[in-house]
């Protein structure tokens, strides 16, 4: 099982480096200088807590403005499209380790034999892109959060409008931003 979950980790890391790459190599955001888009790249992509966390809502905050602008595009449009190529490349790239992994030679505990079946019917095209839905959806949801904490003219009626739509799978992001947003 260690190997395992260590086999796992290493897809995981890889894949977080061809998102992290892409991001880099991405040209700078219209309007924003490139300090600022190396900042928006950072949270949209971020799963950072703590003390990592803090420091980086303190420089979203020195540059709410330009951000504000940034951060409702990204709810709008999404990752760009080179961040979602990287990001099916990554899921292409962990679903065929997942083909190979040995599940004959492994005890698997806490799951039904009926769900084991399922997960290894699920297509490659139906995994790829439940994955790249996955991740625009979590770029979308940090756009979210990240004007909830830089605000601006406007940021709360955006905000407000995508938690009342129960059918949009931002509205629980959005209801967390206003949660936590600033007066």
């Amino acid at each position: 099982m260690i190997d395992c979950l260590r086999h796992a980790a290493t897809w995981m890391a890889a894949a977080a480096a061809v998102l992290m790459a892409s991001a880099a190599l991405a040209q700078p955001r219209s309007g924003l200088s490139p300090e600022v888009d190396a900042i928006f790249n950072r949270w949209v992509a971020t799963t950072c807590t703590g003390e990592e966390e803090r420091k980086l809502i303190d420089e979203l905050r020195r540059h709410a403005a330009p951000l504000a602008v940034a951060f409702r595009k990204a709810i709008v449009a999404g990752p760009p499209p080179a961040q979602l190529r990287a990001a099916r490349i990554a899921a292409e790239v962990r679903f065929a380790a997942r083909e190979k992994f040995p599940w004959q030679d492994y005890r698997i505990e806490g799951v039904s034999e009926k769900d084991l079946a399922a997960f290894r019917r699920v297509s490659q095209a139906a995994y790829v892109d439940d994955q790249v839905r996955r991740f625009s959806t979590g770029y979308r949801s940090n756009a979210i959060a990240g004007l909830g904490i830089v605000g601006g003219p406007g940021a709360r009626d955006v905000l407000m409008r995508i938690a009342s739509n129960a059918d949009d799978p931002l509205a629980l992001a959005a209801r967390d931003a206003i949660r936590s947003s600033r007066p």
